[in-house]
C-alpha cells in the first residue's frame, strides 16, 4: 500500500517559481511517484545556521502531497536526483540554492538514520512549511506536535503567498 508523504520544496536563486515548477514536473513525472496536492507558492526570509538573515535572496517555498512504495531512504534519494539534475550544489549547509527539496512527513512514522531523520526536523518552528502545507490540508497533523492549525495561525504572517 503507497505511503502517504509530505515534501517542502524551495528555491532563491535564480528564477524561484521555475525552478519549484521544474521540480515538481520532474516529481510528478517518476513513475514511482504520484504528486497528489500541491499548496500555493509563498515567499519567505533566508534562513541560515545563524537564524533568518534578511540580506540573503527571499526563498519561494511550497508543500506536496505524495504517495509512494519507496522506503524513505529510497525516496530521498530519487528527491535527491532531481535536485542534482536541476543543477543543485552542495557547497554549504543551509546555503542559498537553486533548489531544495526534502521529506517533512513519511506516513506519519519517525525515522533516523545518518542521512534521514523524519519528521523533518525543526518542522515546527518553519513557517514556510507549516502555513503552506495547512493551506493543502487544514487537517494535517506533524507527528509528535498534533494539528498543524494552531502553528499555522502563529506563523502566517511570516510568509506571504506569491
Amino acid at each position: 500500500m503507497p505511503k502517504q508523504v509530505i515534501i517542502a520544496l524551495g528555491s532563491n536563486l535564480g528564477n524561484r517559481r521555475n525552478w519549484i515548477i521544474q521540480a515538481l514536473a520532474r516529481i510528478s513525472h517518476n513513475k514511482d511517484i504520484n504528486l497528489l496536492n500541491v499548496s500555493g507558492i509563498y515567499e519567505s526570509k533566508a534562513l541560515t545556521l545563524a537564524g533568518v538573515d534578511s540580506t540573503k535572496p527571499k526563498y519561494l517555498n511550497c508543500v506536496a502531497h505524495i504517495e509512494t512504495d519507496l522506503k524513505p531512504e529510497q525516496l530521498l534519494i530519487a528527491l535527491q536526483k532531481i535536485e542534482t539534475d536541476l543543477g543543485r550544489k552542495r557547497r554549504e549547509r543551509w546555503g542559498d540554492r537553486n533548489i531544495d527539496i526534502d521529506i517533512i512527513d513519511y506516513d506519519k512514522i519517525k525515522y533516523t538514520s545518518s542521512t534521514l531523520v523524519l519528521p523533518h526536523p525543526q518542522t515546527q518552528h518553519r513557517a514556510f512549511v507549516i502555513v503552506p502545507w495547512y493551506e493543502m490540508d487544514e487537517w494535517a497533523e506533524l507527528p509528535g506536535f498534533g494539528a498543524i492549525e494552531k502553528l499555522a495561525y502563529i506563523f502566517q504572517d511570516q510568509v506571504k503567498l506569491r
